[in-house]
């Protein structure tokens, strides 16, 4: 009696193969024979000869052998090499199987990454997230962090938003990187940024603050194409679920929430090295693809270096070193390894020279603006490794900061990055198999699916050890970091998880039970969910803790000024359309008398001045100003309005050295007009502070009968607290014994708003 081993069709049976019993352990395919009965088995009655016409399937032309008894109990099956003859009976010439593109469909788009699924193979396979379906879940994510998400570093305010507010609005504050002696900020960085910031807001016809938040709001679209792109990357060159570990973590890791959207050459570093890995994640090959990869890898590092940050340039040493020394994803033994070792460094020459072809281009822009031959890319590697007025002068941290700012940001997702290179070492003994689509030792002349592996595991260890070598340390130096590790933590997931695999089949002896089992895909959901909401947790902190800088200024503009305005006589302006019933309407008001004051609004900062959230928030004609407090380094000095000029270059200014108003030092200026007196101030923001010490030079501005609160948001007392209570926010009154609180206060000068009435 014949038993019925499959339907390739349908359940009526049509082209369904039968087997003889007794052969148990090798696969004969018998005559072709049709089963016309809707029974699982087929009976001799039921058997009839295939018609004459119908092409006959034999193992000849199969192109995969099946093995019914591996070694490790799992019925596995291999791609294996088809031959010119076997896949072309014409005798021409097969196209080269490229990373497995003769597979049959089903293994066109599974298991052809570099790790391979044990359990389900011949599955449909997880749901995997379509490109633009990750583009739309990333999208919704990075708004809702362009909106919500803090200004986490001043740097980003004083070299980045405030030079390309006084390029539009030819006003702002700048700072001794941007003089033309220094040169250590690059005007074609910001520059690129203006369409972002400018061109719908002008076509729109709308004001400063949403000029910020469209220019936030373009990051988080480019960060979530970039993103997307990388995370199908991984799903195609690596594996499906470790892909989808990856995005998820991309998606909800409170690093990614505020790096994503930044206005930081680390954030630019961080698209780059996100669309390098997209590319450089295929195995290298030398066909007319690899060679397209490897030039538009190379692209995007050089762009990252040149144009964003040039230390990112570390982060394509692996992408070298795979090219140039490892066949990757061909095969050349003897006299081919040389012809194809050769056709590498000359794929690999042009794409270094296509890709420094940027370099003239930022050359010329930042000549340009800076008034002689400069070029910042040079200048801020001489400062950071050859200057005697280093980084250092901005403080120095130990060598385990990162390490604490990484766990604080991505929670257990960081020892899960950490061990994933020595993991792979672990996997290699215990479950070997678990890499390479031919789950077979590498042949000759074939690069080790381990050793592929680790070539895309090895950024984020570099950038880690690279920057924990240094004194200066600051959080924005991880951001070309955070997807690296993203990604090698999906990896050491996957791999304790086949790990775990391993040990159940040992000791169950099962491998349908195993594949049955829901405790390993449980395990990988609580390694990406606890995490993920951990994430949430934090980022929802830091909003409720320290938001007050954001709403101080809100209240500033659409608040105090109108107040203002009212009462020298002046009304919003009228609404263009019918309110509907309810409807809860903002006046809009028309700013430009503030410019025309003959004694100008003057809202100052103190000890405050490094929240300073940027003149994006300032209506013209405010004018901001310092505080003198303890701090005895350099500050931020107002720039000097540039003259109405018809050259190309708006700005003069950009051009112009003054000598002691800045210096390399961190020294305070020599030249006055740094400070104003705090009776020169209408306003003053300063923050209330249990735990503060005050000093003549920092008062309790707001216990002062001089000034008059205008408005106070609670504000988290970060020296005051426990330091558990301020890593999270929970519902409730969970951790709140541990937190002290104040206020961040806008006040008003009792006597100048006397003299104003």
């Amino acid at each position: 009696m014949s038993r019925n081993i499959g339907n390739s069709r349908d359940h009526r049976g049509r082209g369904s193969y039968c087997w003889s019993p007794g052969h148990e352990h090798s696969l004969r395919l018998t005559p072709s024979l049709l089963c016309t009965g809707k029974q699982a088995s087929c009976p001799p009655e039921n058997l009839v000869e295939r018609p004459a016409h119908t092409k006959r399937r034999t193992t000849e032309n199969y192109p995969f052998k099946m093995s019914t008894a591996p070694e490790d109990g799992l019925r596995q099956r291999h791609p294996q090499s088809v031959t010119t003859a076997e896949a072309d009976p014409s005798g021409k010439v097969a196209k080269k199987d490229v990373f497995g593109s003769q597979g049959p469909q089903s293994w066109k788009r599974r298991h052809q990454g570099l790790l391979q699924d044990k359990l389900g193979r011949t599955g449909a396979g997880p749901l995997v997230p379509s490109f633009s379906v990750a583009v739309r879940m990333l999208l919704l994510i990075r708004s809702a962090g362009a909106m919500y998400s803090l200004i986490s570093d001043c740097d980003e305010v004083f070299n980045f938003l405030e030079p390309l507010h006084y390029f539009r609005h030819n006003s702002g504050f700048q700072t001794w990187e941007l003089l033309p002696e220094y040169a250590i900020r690059s005007w074609a960085y910001v520059l690129l940024h203006w369409p972002l910031a400018h061109l719908a807001p002008m076509i729109l016809r709308v004001g400063k603050r949403q000029q910020f938040f469209a220019l936030r709001l373009s990051l988080g679209l480019v960060s979530s194409l970039c993103e997307a792109k990388f995370y199908r990357a991984v799903v195609e060159a690596v594996n499906e679920h470790v892909g989808r570990y990856t995005l998820f973590a991309m998606a909800f890791s409170a690093g990614m929430w505020s790096a994503s959207v930044a206005f930081l050459p680390s954030s630019f570093t961080m698209y780059t090295t996100l669309l390098a890995c997209s590319y450089s994640f295929h195995p290298a090959t030398s066909d007319s693809i690899g060679i397209s990869r490897i030039r538009k890898a190379t692209f995007f590092v050089a762009l990252g270096a040149i144009v964003g940050w040039p230390f990112s340039a570390a982060i394509g040493i692996p992408l070298v070193f795979e090219y140039l020394f490892l066949t990757g994803g061909d095969v050349a033994v003897g006299g081919a390894r040389s012809t194809l070792t050769a056709k590498r460094w000359q794929s690999m020459i042009s794409a270094v020279v296509i890709s420094l072809s940027i370099v003239p281009a930022v050359y010329l822009i930042d000549s340009w603006a800076y008034g002689r031959q400069t070029f910042p890319t040079l200048n801020i590697v001489l400062y950071n490794i050859f200057s005697s007025n280093g980084p250092d002068l901005y403080g120095i941290s130990p060598w385990w900061y990162y390490l604490a700012n990484l766990f604080l940001n991505f929670n257990y997702l960081l020892p899960f990055a950490l061990v994933s290179l020595p993991g792979l070492l672990v996997t290699y003994f215990v479950d070997n198999r678990r890499l390479g689509k031919s789950q077979m030792s590498p042949k000759a002349g074939e690069t080790s699916p381990y050793t592929l592996l680790a070539t895309r595991l090895a950024p984020f260890y570099l950038w880690l050890v690279i920057m924990s070598l240094q004194p200066h340390k600051e959080e924005r130096f991880m951001f070309p970091l955070y997807p690296l590790l993203c990604f090698n933590a999906a990896v050491g997931i996957y791999l304790i998880k086949g790990w775990a695999e391993v040990a159940y089949i040992k000791v169950t002896k099962s491998p349908y039970q195993a594949s049955k089992s829901t405790w390993f895909s449980n395990f990988s959901l609580f390694c990406i969910v606890i995490p993920s909401l951990l994430s949430i947790s934090r980022v929802l902190a830091l909003h409720h803790f320290y938001h007050g800088p954001f709403e101080i200024v809100r209240h500033f503009q659409y608040s105090t000024i109108p107040g203002i305005l009212s009462s020298l006589g002046y009304s919003p302006i009228p609404l263009r359309y019918k309110p509907k019933p309810r409807e809860k309407i903002t006046p809009d008001w028309d700013y430009s008398p503030l410019a025309k004051m003959d004694d100008p609004i003057t809202l100052c900062y103190g000890t405050e001045w490094y929240r300073y959230p940027s003149s994006y928030f300032i209506p013209e004609g405010v004018n901001v100003q310092w505080v003198r407090t303890d701090f005895d380094g350099m500050m931020p000095r107002k720039w000097e309005a540039s003259a109405i000029s018809s050259s190309v270059w708006p700005r003069s200014e950009t051009r112009v050295s003054r000598p002691g108003r800045f210096n390399g030092e961190n020294k305070a200026s020599a030249e006055p007009g740094t400070y104003v007196q705090p009776q020169q101030c209408d306003y003053i923001v300063a923050s209330h502070m249990p735990s503060t010490r005050h000093t003549t030079l920092e008062p309790d501005w707001a216990a002062s009968p001089e000034w008059q609160k205008e408005f106070c948001t609670p504000f988290l007392d970060a020296e005051g607290s426990q330091w558990w209570a301020r890593l999270y926010w929970v519902p409730g009154d969970l951790l709140e014994a541990g937190r002290q609180w104040g206020e961040y206060c806008l006040l008003r000068n009792v006597d100048r708003a006397k003299k104003r009435a």
